[in-house]
């Protein structure tokens, strides 16, 4: 720009003025040199100008320089915008090329791309060490699962809205339970098969039928109960690993809690027991045995072996003296010496 050169040079040209003009002025007073008083007032006088021209000069540079600062900040902004633009909209491209990450990462940060909302974006590299910690914490399987929650909570409200009995209508923390009940329990089926595949094992035919007879008479019966252990076995032999097995055990005991809530209810929570039932069987093929001659069988089977059991006879490890129970002694006598 032309004014910014001329108005650099006038400043120059003055700032040399005012040395040269000051520098007079100082070796008039140390007596080196002699000025008449009419120069010296006129170098004084020129002196002045000189200032006040240099001042203003500053002052023109300055709001021209603030000027051309501000363009050139807002032509840069913008030229980053557009780079960044372009960063971003081949990203996908970038992300699919790249050789260095796997193809499973790959397939993780295209997800995580497509969740995220407008306008924000992540660098590659943070990109792609979310999509990471996000395969090592299997987020993805997560986010099916919760779905599956979801669908899963709105059948089951969907089941109950025939239930005419509005003192069930909250069950408390059953309702909470139930569906992630059934998801655990579908993943655990879901596991199973897999595994069997995997290890080339004989197919998955499908769960054994329970009785609901089993529960009706639970604490009452020795057989229902033996019968619900055998049952429990036998679905725990279908495991492939410990893990399974592990999972199966916990889901067993909140099943039998729930349908022994349900069952203490009688008549009043059937709607509610039918509809858990009808969930399992949808997403964790887990039916009961409805037809009254195979029941027959079962129960004389039941029947049979039981009669054959030794239940006289105790556990291996059997000890009388549990670790709760240790634990809870020392409790008391440590409350009892300190009152």
């Amino acid at each position: 720009m032309k004014t910014l050169v001329a108005l650099e040079q006038l400043i120059k040209e003055n700032e040399e003025r005012v040395k040269l003009q000051t520098r007079q002025l100082a070796n008039h007073e140390s007596g080196e040199t002699k000025l008449s008083r009419v120069v010296k007032a006129s170098i004084e006088t020129s002196l002045e100008e000189t200032k006040e021209h240099l001042v203003k000069y500053k002052a023109e540079l300055e709001e021209l320089l603030q000027q051309d600062r501000t363009e050139l900040e807002e032509k840069e902004r913008v030229q980053a915008a557009i780079e960044r633009k372009k960063y971003f909209d081949n990203q996908n491209m970038r992300i699919n090329n790249n050789v260095e990450i796997s193809s499973d990462q790959k397939i993780e940060a295209m997800f995580i791309i497509d969740e995220l909302p407008t306008g924000l974006h992540i660098e590659d590299d943070q990109l792609i060490a979310i999509a990471t910690k996000s395969l090592e914490l299997n987020l993805t399987n997560h986010q099916e699962l919760n779905e599956k929650l979801i669908k899963i909570k709105q059948e089951f409200q969907v089941l109950l809205r025939d239930c005419k009995n509005e003192k069930l209508k909250e069950i408390g923390l059953l309702n909470v339970q139930i569906p992630i009940l059934i998801v655990h329990f579908s993943t655990l089926v879901e596991n199973i098969i897999d595994a069997l595949d995997v290890e080339n094992k004989p197919a998955f035919k499908g769960l054994p039928r329970y009785e609901d007879w089993w529960v009706h008479e639970l604490w009452r019966s020795h057989q229902a109960y033996f019968a619900l252990y055998k049952w429990r076995e036998i679905i725990c032999n279908l495991c492939v690993t410990s893990i399974q097995k592990r999972a199966w055990y916990k889901i067993f005991d909140q099943w039998v809690f729930i349908k022994k809530t349900f069952d203490d209810k009688g008549a009043l929570a059937f709607d509610y027991n039918f509809a858990f039932d009808s969930l399992l069987r949808k997403y964790a093929h887990l039916e009961e045995e409805l037809d009254s001659k195979n029941l027959l069988s079962m129960e004389a089977i039941i029947k049979s072996i039981t009669s054959k059991a030794n239940f006289c006879s105790v556990g291996r490890e059997h000890n009388i003296l549990t670790p709760y129970l240790t634990f809870k002694r020392k409790k008391l006598e440590e409350q009892a010496s300190n009152k």
